[in-house]
């Protein structure tokens, strides 16, 4: 028996406000860490220059919450920057980085929304890293942001497990 696993896709959806999702629709897409706008988009060049991930507005020592519920699978510096990766499961992957205060350890449980750190400045720039990788390659994470609505069926995929 072949095994398969849910997938969200959340490409060509509409997005919309939280709570405002009409009869029939369901809400899909990761929660924002932090309120603020992106201050740098997702610019990769080449397989290892560039942007790999969203910078977000955001004051220094302010709360950064986690966008799904996950495993914490990394909290530490990476490039100098203080990090925490999440493992959401089904291959979907988050990193926050830039962080003052991490909040969470590794191996540690966190739940949709959950603290797991403080923001600080980089270059400068007072901001929050968001990284999404979705089967170990990273992609935009403004896909992925807020509550974006579609039948239940448009939200989910079935594939088959390596």
């Amino acid at each position: 028996m072949s095994r398969l696993r849910i997938f969200i896709v959340a490409v060509g959806l509409s997005l919309l406000a939280p709570g405002s999702v009409p009869a029939g629709l369901s809400c899909v897409g990761l929660a924002r860490p932090v309120p603020g706008s992106i201050v740098q988009p997702f610019a990769p060049i080449g397989r290892f220059a560039g942007h790999w991930g969203v910078d977000l507005e955001a004051a220094i020592g302010a709360q950064v919450t986690v966008a799904a519920s996950g495993v914490v699978t990394f909290a530490g510096v990476v490039a100098g920057n203080s990090t925490i990766s999440v493992d959401h499961g089904g291959g979907l992957k988050t990193s926050y980085s830039f962080l003052s205060d991490r909040g969470a350890d590794r191996g540690s449980w966190v739940g949709r929304g959950a603290r797991i750190g403080l923001s600080d400045e980089h270059d400068g720039s007072a901001s929050l890293h968001f990284s999404v990788r979705v089967d170990g390659v990273y992609v935009d994470p403004t896909a992925f942001l807020g509550c974006q609505a579609a039948p239940p069926a448009d939200a989910l995929r079935l594939v088959p497990v390596r």
